[in-house]
């Protein structure tokens, strides 16, 4: 929190990278110090997420928490293949994520096989324009496809939920164009986009 603190002073944004487990009062602590709260959701299957060392079930808890404490919350899902790239489980972690909130971003991400996990391919470009539809089918409004930059078309830009203008137009971390509104609106319905924009 000693980080925090100091970077607020100085006028800089916090942001806190989890694997989402996090207590009522973790989270109650780290509140007042923090702009962004990024959890990596690993899947939706509570067998596999055991087998990670971790539980599903605390993860999800968490995430709802997160929203209803008032965290600008964003989830990645690295989506592995033969582990949790099924239609099933990705439309699975859409529905919970939109029943939570349907404007929290789901950034979905490419696994790559690297260190001590090299028995797997990279995962298609396909299957994350399969999961960003499955996404948008499921009621998110704020879905990304990662990792695989320049492979994904227009899915690593930010539209407008309500008029689809094109906002932020990003290609890897790089963003190209921002056409938000200095208060974070849609500068041609100016419907207010949630997220961090001042």
């Amino acid at each position: 929190v000693e980080v925090f603190k100091v970077a607020r002073a100085h006028g800089l944004k916090t942001s806190y990278v989890s694997n989402g487990n996090g207590t009522p009062e973790v989270l109650d602590y780290l509140r007042p110090w923090l702009d962004l709260y990024k959890v990596d959701l690993k899947g939706f299957n509570d067998k596999n997420y055991r087998k990670l060392g971790g539980q599903l079930q605390a993860v999800l808890e968490t995430i709802q928490l997160l929203v209803q404490k008032g965290f600008w919350v964003e989830l990645v899902t690295l989506i592995v293949p033969g582990f949790n790239d099924s239609d099933e489980e990705l439309r699975a972690i859409a529905r919970f994520l939109a029943g939570v909130s349907r404007d929290i971003p789901w950034h979905v991400t490419a696994f790559h096989p690297d260190y001590k996990m090299t028995d797997r391919e990279w995962t298609p470009a396909q299957t994350l324009l399969r999961a960003v539809e499955i996404g948008k089918t499921e009621g998110l409004n704020f879905v990304y496809a990662g990792n695989v930059p320049g492979r994904v078309g227009t899915l690593e830009n930010t539209y407008c939920p309500s008029c689809k203008t094109l906002l932020i137009e990003r290609i890897g971390f790089q963003v190209l164009a921002n056409r938000l509104g200095p208060d974070g609106t849609c500068p041609t319905c100016t419907t207010r986009i949630p997220g961090v924009w001042s």
